[in-house]
Order: C-alpha cells, then sequence, then structure tokens
C-alpha cells in the first residue's frame, strides 16, 4: 500500500475516533449520563453500543437528510471494511462490501478523470472524512477539530 493510501485509513481512524467521542458525548448529554466513560451504554464494556450503534442513534435522534444519513452509513461502513481488511494491498482492496461503497464515494465526490482509480479513492475518502466531522460536529453542537494536513490534498 502506498503512503498517501496508509495517511488515509490513518486519517479515517482518528477521525472515527472524534465521531465516535463527539457522538458518545451527544448521547450522555440527551439521556443525561454524567460519567460516559464508566457508563455501561456509552463507555468500553462489552454491553456497551458499538461505533455502528451510535452512528444509528446519531441518524436516529436527528432530523438529518437522505444525503446526510447516506454520507455517515457510507463512513460507517468504510470504517468496518478497513478493519476487516487491514492487511489490504491497496485502499481499493479494502473495499470489499456487496454495497460498492467506493463506486458510491467517487458518485458523491466526482474526481478528475485523468485520475488514477486509487487517487480518486483517497481524494474522495478525505472529503468525505471532512464533511462526516463537519455533519457531526454540527448536529452535537460539539465544535470540531479541523486537520489542515488534508488540505493539501484539494489545492
Amino acid at each position: 500500500m502506498e503512503i498517501s493510501e496508509v495517511k488515509v485509513r490513518n486519517e479515517f481512524f482518528v477521525s472515527a475516533l472524534f465521531v465516535e467521542s463527539t457522538i458518545t458525548d451527544y448521547l450522555s448529554e440527551k439521556l443525561n449520563i454524567k460519567d460516559s466513560i464508566n457508563s455501561e451504554l456509552l463507555g468500553n464494556h462489552d454491553n456497551a453500543l458499538s461505533f455502528s450503534d451510535k452512528i444509528y442513534a446519531l441518524m436516529e435522534s436527528e432530523n438529518l437528510s437522505i444525503i446526510d444519513k447516506s454520507k455517515l452509513s457510507v463512513f460507517r461502513e468504510i470504517h468496518l471494511e478497513f478493519i476487516g481488511n487491514s492487511g489490504a494491498y491497496s485502499l481499493e482492496e479494502s473495499f470489499t462490501s456487496d454495497d460498492s461503497n467506493d463506486d458510491f464515494l467517487l458518485i458523491l465526490y466526482p474526481q478528475n478523470d485523468y485520475l488514477p482509480r486509487e487517487e480518486k479513492l483517497t481524494n474522495a475518502c478525505y472529503q468525505l472524512i471532512g464533511e462526516v466531522s463537519e455533519l457531526v460536529s454540527d448536529y452535537t453542537n460539539i465544535p470540531e477539530v479541523k486537520m489542515t494536513k488534508r488540505n493539501r490534498f484539494f489545492n
């Protein structure tokens, strides 16, 4: 896997941590849970909600548009694919879902035709990361941490 592909996967995981933490804080506030870290529902316990469950909870608790729900859902699915395919030799090989998340990304975030598919996927992943982070931040009213390094890929 090329360095840029490894970086986008790593940034995806960092973003997933931000998203999960933000949703956890949001849900703990909504459910009036004072200590979300030690909570049986939201903490790091076997019975606690998974990353996917928290995404679903946010999607159900807010009036999100179909596009926003699709972005969150694809983000969740790609996260699961990256975890499940950690030994993939390329970014494209990481996308193994029957849902064709890679094609959805390229439809949602069209890229220049002259770029190789791997680079298109890398750019689209960065765009999804940025939009999902902003989306979660906006809907939960928790400030987003901006990652300035990703901006160099779009200039």
